[in-house]
This record gives structure tokens, C-alpha cells and sequence, in this order.
């Protein structure tokens, strides 16, 4: 956690998060170069893994830290709520679609924003309305983006910050983003790029332009330092100095 800027408000903030398979020997240097490029989070994927090992998941995060440390990037874990609480990472979403949220608060702690990973519109409508979802990760399918949309407006302040997901590419963002999604998790676009740098830089520049270019969002920008929307924001605030995560 930045000693600059609380969780919640970054969380608010993030446009791109870039998910990672549970490899400890990749993490480090894929972690690096996102972070470099402009990603907000860098998530470790147990799901994503061959085989898990019980040290490979702390190694892996271990890794995603380090790398966060440069650009005060958030570190991201999906897998069981056990093994978050043992890892501590500042974003931690939920595998197991049967797990209740308010019982893994109990488990990793209040700290740690807890997320819901939706595969339909019935989870994505619970994940909204449960209390203790703090933000979720929606996909795939553009219909089901749009219903994410129209249920939590990513121009409105109250919502939930939502990041669409699945299969999504420097070419298909576009199309995301006109489905209504400000923010998005994504993989292989980053993960298998001859220059990952390069294409989470791409990756977030195509989203740093849109969220600028609706006029909307500065009430969401506003509100993630609990201001209001005339306020100039100090770079300061912000890390690091090049507006990179902004």
C-alpha cells in the first residue's frame, strides 16, 4: 500500500490491470514491464496455473511487489481466500464462485479489496448489490459488458469500479470501451507481446484517452481524493511524476 494514496481511492482510479498465470520465474519480469507501461495492477491467476505448487503463489506476489514498489503499482491475487491472507495483496478476487464475500472478509482482513470475478449477469447484479464486493472483474462478451454498463455507469461516482475482461486485445479495446467500460483486466495482449512495456502502454493510452475524453469521469476522478471536480489535482498525489497511472 502507498503511503500517498489509500487503496480504495487508486482502486478508483485504475484503468488497466494486467493478469498474470501463477509462474514465479515470469511474474518478475512481466510485472516490471507493466508496470513500466502504465498498468494499475498486476494480478497473479492461480486459476491460470499448470500446476500449483504451495510456495509458487508467494514467490509470484512476492515478485508482483517488488515491481509495484517503483511505480506504487496495486498487486492483484485471484485464488482462495486462505492462501490471500497469507499473501496480503491490496486487490484480491475471488475464484470459487460459490465463496461468500463476507466470510472471505473476515478471512483476508479489512485492508484488502476484495473482487468478484462475473460470468453472467446474475452474478455481476449480486456482486453490485453485495456489500462486501468492493469491485468486479466482468466478461466476456460485450452484452454482458453492456449489462455491467447500464447497472453501474463507470461515469457515475457511486458505482462499483468494474474492469471488463476476456480475450481482450490492443484491437478490440476500442469496442470494449464503446460497450461501456473505462477500465479493463487483460492477459495474453500483454503477456505474450514481443515488448509487454510497449503494449500495456498502448493498452493504457487507448484507456487514459477515452476516460478523458468524457467529461463525465472527472466527477469519478474527483471523488476518488473526495473532492469535487473543480479541484486541479497535485501531481504529487499521483505517482509516478509523468502521469503514467493517471
Amino acid at each position: 500500500m502507498t503511503a500517498l494514496m489509500g487503496i480504495a481511492a487508486r482502486l478508483k482510479l485504475a484503468r488497466l490491470i494486467h493478469i498474470l498465470p501463477d509462474e514465479p520465474d515470469a511474474a518478475g519480469p512481466l510485472a516490471r514491464a507493466s508496470y513500466a507501461g502504465g498498468a494499475d495492477a498486476v494480478m497473479l491467476d492461480e486459476d491460470l496455473a499448470e500446476v500449483i505448487a504451495d510456495d509458487t503463489a508467494a514467490l509470484g506476489l512476492d515478485a508482483i511487489t517488488e515491481a509495484a514498489r517503483a511505480t506504487q503499482g496495486l498487486t492483484a491475487y485471484l485464488g482462495r481466500p486462505v492462501r490471500a491472507a497469507s499473501l496480503s495483496p491490496d486487490l484480491f478476487v475471488l475464484a470459487d464462485d460459490e465463496a461468500d464475500p463476507a466470510r472471505t472478509r473476515k478471512v483476508v482482513g479489512e485492508w484488502t479489496m476484495i473482487g468478484r470475478r462475473c460470468n453472467s449477469t446474475a452474478e455481476t447484479e449480486a456482486a453490485l448489490a453485495h456489500p462486501d464486493v468492493d469491485f468486479l472483474v466482468v466478461g466476456p462478451g460485450l452484452p454482458l459488458i453492456r449489462h455491467a454498463a447500464e447497472h453501474a455507469p463507470q461515469h457515475d461516482p457511486k458505482s462499483k469500479p468494474w474492469f471488463a475482461v476476456g480475450g481482450i486485445t490492443i484491437e478490440s479495446l476500442p469496442a470494449v470501451i464503446r460497450g461501456g467500460a473505462m477500465r479493463a483486466a487483460v492477459g495474453g495482449a500483454i503477456t505474450r507481446a514481443s515488448n509487454p512495456e510497449a503494449a500495456a502502454m498502448q493498452l493504457k493510452d487507448i484507456l487514459r484517452e477515452a476516460w478523458n475524453a468524457d467529461e463525465r469521469m472527472e466527477a469519478v476522478s474527483a471523488s476518488a481524493f473526495g473532492t469535487s471536480p473543480q479541484l486541479t489535482f497535485d501531481t504529487k498525489l499521483v505517482p509516478p511524476a509523468d502521469g503514467r497511472h493517471l
